[in-house]
């Protein structure tokens, strides 16, 4: 909690510096179909973030991104299947780096690298049972250690290729992979839109 009030104060005083520097700042929204481990959690990622140019070649950014995966499991037990079980994974991140400009502004591929740092929730138990109670006719599932929701640390690498570009506004396709303390490797495929400030 600590982590996320000191983050919160550093990203209110940054755009109040920021905000009164002449160059312009991004404002850019992200979408993306992501996936949650091996692929066997799918879900979707949304990031908003600032983006403020240092030169031709760097930019320098500070954001936060939101992902909710799902996952369905089934397990055969001697008497039956049980119906499938459905869990979901839920997790927020702040994260700031730096976006290097290949070849300048003469290419339209831009890779961002940066640390993260990531509160997730799930409702995956790490031991759970699966019985049939014939008096009820119907399966039960019961929880036996639950998964506890922490902060943890990591690092995130961001590949954009600009597909439009307007005066004030870009649409670029964009591929993504991260990884945590937690061991948790996330990666996404989509669209982030993007616009000048002044």
């Amino acid at each position: 909690m600590k982590k996320c009030i000191m983050f919160i104060i550093v990203s209110f005083c940054i755009t109040k510096i920021t905000a009164q520097t002449s160059k312009p700042i991004f404002n850019s929204f992200g979408f993306h179909y992501s996936l949650n481990g091996t692929g066997d959690m799918k879900g979707f990622d949304i990031n908003v973030a600032k983006r403020k140019s240092i030169n031709k070649t760097f930019d320098w950014y500070y954001g936060s991104s939101l992902n909710l995966h799902f996952r369905g499991a089934s397990h055969t037990i001697s008497g039956g299947n049980p119906p499938t079980l459905k869990f979901q994974t839920f997790g927020i991140q702040a994260e700031s780096g730096v976006t290097t400009k290949l070849f300048g502004n003469k290419s339209p591929l831009k890779i961002s690298t940066s640390p993260i740092i990531r509160f997730q929730s799930t409702t995956y138990p790490s031991t759970y049972q699966s019985s049939y109670d014939p008096i009820s006719n119907a399966w039960r599932h019961t929880i036996i250690q639950s998964i506890p929701n922490r902060l943890s640390l990591g690092y995130k690498v961001q590949l954009e290729l600009e597909l439009i570009k307007m005066k004030k506004t870009s649409m670029s396709f964009s591929a993504n992979f991260q990884n945590d303390t937690r061991g948790d490797v996330i990666t996404g495929l989509g669209i982030i839109l993007r616009n000048s400030s002044y």
